[in-house]
């Protein structure tokens, strides 16, 4: 397994574990909905977080971009789903919680050359 796909992977259970702290203990969404929620933002956070402005701005802002970026990313599942329930509080701190974990990935990721974005 190469490098970046354990970053990856360490992402997605990342997310993943912030997502259950969140959405199953705070509001009682089942497990499949988490794992897809949680899949899909960090997904999307690796390709537009990391590639594209991790590189550019800083840690500081790819943090923030990626915490925002999953709380919208709840908010329209949840919009969408009916199934998958979420209050703003939860999402928010949803969001919150993955700027702190992307920023502890970023810190790594710019410091290993194997799987530093470009």
């Amino acid at each position: 397994m190469t490098e970046a796909a354990k970053v990856l992977l360490t992402k997605y259970a990342i997310t993943f574990l912030l997502g259950a702290a969140t959405f199953i203990l705070l509001d009682g969404n089942p497990w499949g909905w988490v794992l897809a929620v949680s899949i899909t933002v960090a997904t999307f956070n690796y390709l537009v977080g990391d590639y594209f402005v991790l590189e550019r701005v800083g840690n500081i802002a790819a943090s923030l971009t990626n915490g925002l970026l999953s709380a919208i990313g709840a908010y329209v599942v949840s919009f969408l789903f009916p199934s998958f329930e979420a209050r703003l509080s939860t999402i928010l701190a949803f969001g919150a919680l993955v700027v702190v974990g992307e920023y502890l990935i970023h810190k790594y990721l710019m410091q290993s050359e194997e799987v530093r974005p470009s």
